[in-house]
């Protein structure tokens, strides 16, 4: 029998979304930028994250901004900072949060009648140290 993870991601919702265009934008060599900040509740065992993505091209004439929620629960961890659970919390969770929003914004601009946005497969791993400096901690 295998055991299950300490920490478990359940889940996802869009908080904000924008999608400005014109016909002719330039869809290559876009700009992408994130920022990271989570939220974890000791006593309810949950942490939250919040992922916002923003993508323009040199023109400026293409700007998609889209913040997604997170939620992430987990168990049997005495302290955040336990090595083996600290790497999901600030390297991993942007990880598996990001395919839920890259697929989103290639759904949205393609149902908008417009060239869909393909964002590549990213390396969030650098994401980790932003993160761990804006995660607050509730005891609630």
């Amino acid at each position: 029998m295998s055991d299950i993870s300490k920490f478990q991601f359940k889940g996802y919702r869009i908080k904000k979304s924008f999608i400005e265009l014109e016909e002719n934008s330039d869809f290559d060599n876009l700009k992408i930028g994130f920022k990271v900040s989570g939220l974890v509740n000791k006593k309810a065992n949950i942490f939250l994250l919040d992922l916002a993505v923003n993508i323009s091209n040199q023109k400026e004439d293409l700007k998609i901004q889209v913040e997604a929620i997170g939620k992430y629960e987990f168990e049997g961890v005495e302290t955040i900072e336990d090595q083996e659970i600290s790497s999901f919390f600030y390297v991993n969770s942007s990880a598996l949060l990001f395919p839920y929003i890259r697929a989103y914004i290639s759904t949205l601009t393609n149902l908008s009648g417009n060239k869909s946005v393909t964002l590549p497969t990213l390396n969030l791993t650098s994401l980790g140290e932003e993160l761990k400096s804006n995660t607050k901690f509730v005891a609630e």
